[in-house]
């Protein structure tokens, strides 16, 4: 049974994603068919979905702390990368062009950028409208979780110039992304899990990937200064100084990402201070 969030192939007595917590579809007991989870019948022969799964085990409460049995239930505080990347222009886009024109775009688009998230092992959280949010560190944690948003982040750019160009006849210009990528503290887990619902993060540092993408010229990586302190020994970078956002009490420090160091610097050890044994 492959997991509609994260892909993973699980077997078919699962009731629920062991990677990312997800429910998992429900296979008629007639006809076999994959039925989404909150499905009651068989879209295909109408048979009942209730022996689809068996049932879930209930346990007593134990006390007011007491938590879901439910896989990928309890959230977790940990630090990941978020990555916010946006189309420019898709509003002005879509008014001067035909629909079905519009959502084949799309679908290259977010095959695109999916292809490239999931190459740096990043978790793609959502799609909205013309936008993805991707998250690296969360449900999987590498060490390197900056510096994999950062190449992921450049290599859309790349495929951006080639879609544009092949779109470009349609919409008559240029078409580019513009990128955001913030490094904090998150709560992860899934949301409403009683209802098998979808994995996500949320904290101030989603919020301020949004601010940074939103604030990002066409073309561009602007990333905070913890993104940028956590990779400096691999990226270049331009300071823009400090910038106001909505919604932050206080300007955020960014800066711009120019692209991999021709030669790169230890990221730990002794070498990453400028020290020698």
């Amino acid at each position: 049974m492959t997991c509609s969030g994260c892909g993973f192939e699980a077997p078919p007595d699962f009731a629920f994603c062991p990677k990312c917590g997800r429910k998992l579809p429900a296979v008629c007991p007639s006809c076999s068919f994959a039925c989404a989870p909150d499905f009651a019948f068989c879209p295909r022969c109408g048979s009942a979905l209730t022996a689809a799964r068996p049932a879930e085990p209930v346990s007593a409460p134990r006390g007011p702390a007491a938590k879901s049995a439910a896989p990928g239930a309890e959230a977790d505080r940990r630090p990941v990368t978020v990555l916010f990347a946006d189309l420019s222009g898709f509003t002005a886009l879509s008014e001067r062009s035909d629909p079905e024109d519009v959502r084949a775009f799309q679908n290259d688009l977010f095959q695109a950028m999916s292809a490239e998230i999931s190459r740096f092992d990043g978790f793609v959280e959502k799609f909205v409208g013309d936008a993805v949010m991707a998250v690296f560190g969360a449900p999987v944690a590498h060490e390197d979780d900056p510096e994999r948003a950062l190449r992921a982040a450049l290599a859309m750019l790349d495929r951006m110039e080639t879609l544009s160009q092949r779109w470009e006849p349609c919409f008559g210009g240029p078409v580019a992304l513009h990128i955001g990528v913030n490094t904090g503290p998150v709560v992860a887990g899934s949301l409403d899990t009683a209802a098998g619902g979808a994995y996500a993060v949320t904290g101030d540092t989603v919020n301020t990937a949004a601010r940074l993408q939103a604030s990002a010229k066409p073309g561009t990586v602007l990333v905070s200064e913890a993104t940028q302190r956590l990779t400096q020994a691999i990226f270049a970078f331009e300071p823009l100084g400090q910038l106001s956002v909505k919604g932050k009490a206080e300007p955020l420090e960014v800066y711009r990402v120019l692209g991999v160091l021709e030669a790169p610097r230890a990221t730990r050890g002794l070498a990453a201070l400028g020290l020698r044994s």
